[in-house]
């Protein structure tokens, strides 16, 4: 019996702690470190200093579709190319290794003119 409530007893913490082990870790907030609104029909640029990864979001308030190229000036490539349909959004994620704070500069190429009703965010877990 004694040895029944020691074991136990040791086995109490561990069932304590284990769900705690197991669960999912809560990743840091995103804060918006840029953003505005977006000219139909011009490119608008954004520098950013910020951690080594961050989220571009690109919403189109209008009722047609928004025809756009997302690219990184800084290190010439392009993030992403295509169509957002009317009211919705797209994301784009990009990293660079390297110790922070990072820069980045990113344009956005609107090829549709018909509307100024786009908006963007540039997010990150830090800015500087």
């Amino acid at each position: 019996m004694r040895k029944s409530i020691r074991t136990l007893a040791a086995a109490l913490p561990l069932a304590a702690a284990l769900p705690l082990l197991v669960a999912p870790q809560a990743s840091a907030a995103e804060k918006v470190c840029a953003g505005g609104s977006l000219m139909g029909g011009r490119t608008t640029t954004a520098g950013v200093t910020a951690d080594q990864v961050i989220h571009i979001k690109v919403h189109n308030h209008d009722y047609r579709g928004l025809a756009l190229v997302i690219r990184d000036v800084t290190r010439k490539k392009q993030l992403w190319k295509g169509v957002i349909a009317p009211g919705k959004e797209h994301t784009v994620r990009t990293d660079v290794f390297g110790e922070p704070p990072i820069g980045y500069e990113i344009a956005f190429d609107v090829t549709s003119n018909l509307s100024n009703n786009y908006t963007y965010a540039i997010s990150s877990a830090r800015c500087y």
